[in-house]
């Protein structure tokens, strides 16, 4: 049974009104291209990573990125979101941002490689316009110039 997130978390938003959830018509999902031993991959989290020399995100109304080493051995990450099931996230961030175990399908080869880097956002907000038209077109541009095949968003 999978579990609807987005529902749970707009009800908890008291005192404030509930949060009006966008709906897409049409997910964009698109079919693997080549098998995942072949495939470099990236992640794109939304839980506002940042390395500790990156400026910190801001609490609301913030529609920028954050690219994050890809290298486990870079230990100064920094969450800044503040879900209320982020506890585990601020004492270990591999718990939602998992380079150790995506460096480890790599070195399996079950996955062709890792990118240098991976993407960083603060999710939650509602600036879905600035997301849509800004943001996104952007984050691709950066995946397709590191010919990145495949990138795994870790909802936050």
């Amino acid at each position: 049974m999978p579990l609807d997130y987005l529902s749970i978390i707009a009800r908890r938003r008291t005192p404030e009104p509930p949060r009006e959830l966008k709906r897409i018509e049409k997910p964009a999902w698109h079919p693997l291209s080549r098998p995942l031993h072949e495939m470099r991959v990236a992640l794109i989290t939304s839980g506002a990573i940042r390395e500790g020399s990156q400026r910190p995100f801001p609490r609301l109304g913030d529609a920028s990125y954050r690219r994050i080493s890809s290298d486990p051995a870079v230990t100064n990450l920094h969450v800044d979101h503040r879900s209320p099931f982020g506890t585990a996230a601020r004492k270990d961030p591999e718990t939602v941002f998992p380079r150790r175990a995506l460096r480890a399908l790599a070195d399996q080869g079950l996955i062709g490689g890792v990118v240098p880097f991976h993407f960083s956002i603060y999710g939650g907000i509602r600036l879905y316009r600035e997301i849509e038209e800004k943001l996104a077109p952007v984050l691709a541009r950066q995946l397709a110039r590191e010919r990145v095949h495949l990138a795994v968003f870790l909802p936050y």
